[in-house]
């Protein structure tokens, strides 16, 4: 951006127009008759322009553009060689933007529009005299400054648009993380007991307007701290993960996982019935019975679990705390009766 931003000249007079304040214009002059362009030379310089050399063809138009960097370049379309003012044009505008006047005696529609392509800053046809070929001059500076500020403008836009678009998506991307960590258990990446007794309200609500049953299972894993003690509290973890991964796959989408605890998990279930729900409880316990874990030592351990079951009916106005405390009671009555089974609780 800051070469573009040094092209936007300051134009105060004819004579100080340039990339470097208070320095005559530099112009180079591409023209394949030596008598007319040592004519253009004389005016230029008398116009307080300096001529920073005179070409005849392409490859000299180039060479000289390279060594001399000029600010302008009046350029004949009829050049020496096979490459005329218009493909000349082309190359010099695709390694530097710098103004462009086309010179011409005479030029057809098909000329005319080959040139529009190369996007010159001007265009003066032969023969001229001294104050058009002066005013075509400036209105092309003014024109190519005007360019240059609104592609900078544009450019600087841009930049401000992507750099306010990549803070608020790293805002965005925060704020999620946030989110998500508010509600997410990170061990097993269940959702937490706060985002539990959020969603149970919420679906009580839901199940009310709707008309619908909602169903929880409270899951204790039997005998959990024997594992820590025995294993180590990173071989609980694994299977803390492992029962995360398989009751997680065993519920329908809009099934609801939590970590209620410890060693204790919840699943809120919309729309489901108490029949229904038990039964997939007693699913969830086949599947956690038939999981085995590798430890050191090459010794493989195994784990059950105790699951109580409540449902509200739709014609019941329960509250989560209702919902929740019938699906302990049951999950205790589970406890009671040896573990690694299912027992049920109507709220």
């Amino acid at each position: 951006m800051q070469s573009n931003v040094a092209e936007a000249i300051s134009y105060d007079a004819p004579g100080t127009f340039d990339g470097r304040a208070d320095k005559p214009l530099r112009v180079l002059i591409v023209e394949d008759e030596s008598i007319i362009a040592s004519d253009l030379a004389q005016t230029l310089t008398s116009f307080g322009y300096a001529v920073v050399g005179i070409a005849s063809s392409s490859q000299e138009a180039i060479e000289l553009a390279r060594r001399t960097q000029p600010g302008l370049v009046l350029m004949d379309i009829r050049l020496n060689g096979d490459v005329d003012g218009i493909a000349t044009a082309a190359l010099l505008r695709a390694r530097r933007s710098v103004p462009i006047v086309f010179l011409s005696a005479n030029a057809d529609a098909i000329t005319l529009r080959r040139a529009l392509h190369t996007a010159p800053c001007g265009f003066l046809a032969k023969p001229y005299n001294d104050a058009s070929l002066r005013a075509t001059i400036e209105v092309a500076l003014q024109r190519h400054h005007t360019e240059i500020a609104l592609r900078t403008g544009s450019i600087e836009i841009e930049i401000a648009n992507q750099d306010l678009t990549s803070q608020y998506l790293e805002l965005e991307c925060e704020a999620e993380r946030y989110r998500k960590e508010s509600i997410l258990d990170p061990l097993t990446q269940l959702y937490n007991r706060r985002y539990l007794d959020t969603v149970i309200k919420r679906e009580l609500n839901l199940a009310g307007r709707e008309n619908l049953s909602l169903g929880v299972i409270l899951l204790d894993l039997d005998h959990f701290k024997q594992i820590n003690d025995r294993h180590g509290h990173a071989q609980g973890d694994a299977v803390l993960r492992k029962v995360a991964d398989r009751l997680r796959a065993r519920l329908r989408d809009y099934d609801v996982p939590c970590r209620f605890g410890g060693e204790e998990f919840a699943v809120v279930l919309p729309g489901i019935s108490l029949d229904d729900a038990t039964q997939l409880a007693e699913n969830i316990r086949a599947e956690i019975e038939s999981l085995t874990f590798a430890c050191a030592g090459g010794e493989s351990i195994g784990v059950t679990a105790s699951l109580g079951v409540a449902a509200a009916p739709p014609d019941r106005g329960l509250d989560a705390t209702s919902l929740l405390g019938a699906a302990d009671k049951a999950l205790y009555r589970a406890k009671r009766a040896g573990r690694n089974c299912v027992a049920t609780t109507p709220a």
